[in-house]
């Protein structure tokens, strides 16, 4: 198991014999995509054999992962069989480690959520958490309405850095949780795989899944929660570099607009800076309000904070899109969609970059869909991203737009 804070995800291909693991996960990562597509259309998009094709369908469908749907309309001939993702097929958990509080929820094969909650236990250490988790995760899963053996894992995020001993007084760094393995011990007492990450990838992945950046290869996520973190998705697949710390936006330096001085960005554009500038205006609500609830408190101080932010994070979204020619920026995080939805509104007009093109086929800025549930559902995605998606980065999967069929008998995936 990879040190906590690395995802374990080889994107640089796969070893021969575990060639037909990623012939299933091709063909599973092609269906999530088409939503609904026959087995020839599998074949043709996946540039797999029609032959290696129905041996593998048969395989799915057995183990529950994916249903026949029934044949396709058709004005002549005998129509085709649809296949489908079976949304019982497979679940798995995110776990949002914050300070003094654990947000939860279980997903499904198709990121649905079935069930969420959150927990405020002692989350200095991840020993001191270990037992409150434990029994938070019996509940998601009963609530959720599923066996424990059909969890194909547990997805924890964290705010980053990883392995920086430069931050261990950073009250927006969880360093006992980012410096050290936890993972074994984890593993063991809840009884499932554990995969760690940074939040704002997990929340990118989530989104790349199942929100705004479906269609998308190449897109930067903007989280903005108490600090600003990035995940960047470079050829259809997440980007972490060396040590897993790619994406730290903020720690990029911009210009404080009150001072004309080099700042880092989350020191003006993040929710711990609105809560600073609040509890700076006299309103002690602040200190421990949520993120949502710190829009209501002070409409100037708001204001001032929106232009604040504004001003800094122009500057970002032209070094991102200048550094990685993304075919979209996404605002996305803890903050309610409609404080995004201002942000967005006051970025504009963006300077100009690589990015300003004719041709564009959506908007530079993109607001996340997930919403405060990002970071949660990101950690839950992480599993479901490893075993979904294929790694080589060879095939180029055709986009429908059918809907799934949601009809579903519930079967158990075979590890």
């Amino acid at each position: 198991m990879p040190a906590a804070g690395r995802m374990p995800m080889s994107l640089s291909g796969l070893a021969p014999f575990d060639r037909r693991g990623h012939q299933r996960r091709l063909l599973v990562d092609a269906l999530r995509r088409a939503q609904r597509a026959s087995r020839a259309e599998l074949a043709a998009v996946t540039g797999l054999s029609a032959q290696t094709v129905t041996v593998l369908v048969e395989d799915l469908v057995a183990d529950g992962l994916v249903m026949e749907l029934g044949r396709r309309q058709a004005a002549r001939g005998q129509p085709p069989i649809e296949l489908g993702l079976n949304p019982e097929g497979g679940f798995a958990i995110g776990l949002q480690i914050d300070q003094g509080r654990v947000t939860g929820l279980v997903a499904d094969i198709e990121t649905r959520i079935r069930s969420q909650d959150q927990v405020l236990c002692c989350t200095r250490e991840p020993a001191s958490a270990l037992a409150d988790i434990g029994t938070f995760v019996d509940r998601l899963v009963a609530a959720a309405g599923v066996e424990f053996a059909r969890i194909w894992g547990i997805g924890i995020v964290l705010p980053g850095p990883f392995g920086l001993e430069a931050d261990r007084d950073d009250p927006l760094t969880m360093p006992a949780w980012t410096q050290r393995d936890f993972v074994p011990d984890y593993m063991a007492a809840l009884r499932c795989p554990v995969i760690v990450g940074n939040d704002a990838t997990a929340a990118a992945i989530g989104e790349h899944l199942d929100g705004v950046a479906r269609d998308l290869r190449g897109f930067v996520y903007l989280y903005i929660g108490e600090g600003i973190g990035g995940g960047l998705f470079i050829d259809d697949h997440p980007f972490t570099g060396t040590f897993g710390n790619a994406g730290e936006i903020g720690r990029m330096l911009v210009i404080d607009p009150d001072r004309g001085a080099p700042a880092a960005l989350e020191s003006i554009a993040s929710v711990s800076a609105l809560r600073g500038m609040l509890l700076d205006a006299g309103c002690d609500a602040a200190l421990s309000a949520e993120a949502d609830a710190l829009l209501d408190l002070d409409p100037a101080t708001l204001d001032r904070w929106f232009e604040r932010v504004a001003d800094a994070l122009r500057i970002a979204i032209v070094n991102l899109e200048n550094l990685f020619d993304p075919e979209a920026i996404v605002l996305g995080g803890p903050l309610p969609t409609r404080a995004l939805m201002r942000l967005a509104k006051a970025l504009e007009p963006l300077p100009a970059s690589v990015s300003l093109r004719r041709e564009r086929a959506q908007p530079r800025l993109l607001i996340a869909r997930s919403g405060r549930s990002s970071s949660a559902l990101g950690g839950a995605t992480l599993a479901l991203f490893r075993a979904l998606s294929p790694q080589p980065r060879a095939a180029r999967i055709a986009r429908h737009r059918t809907p799934l069929d949601s009809r579903a008998r519930p079967r158990e995936l075979r590890q």
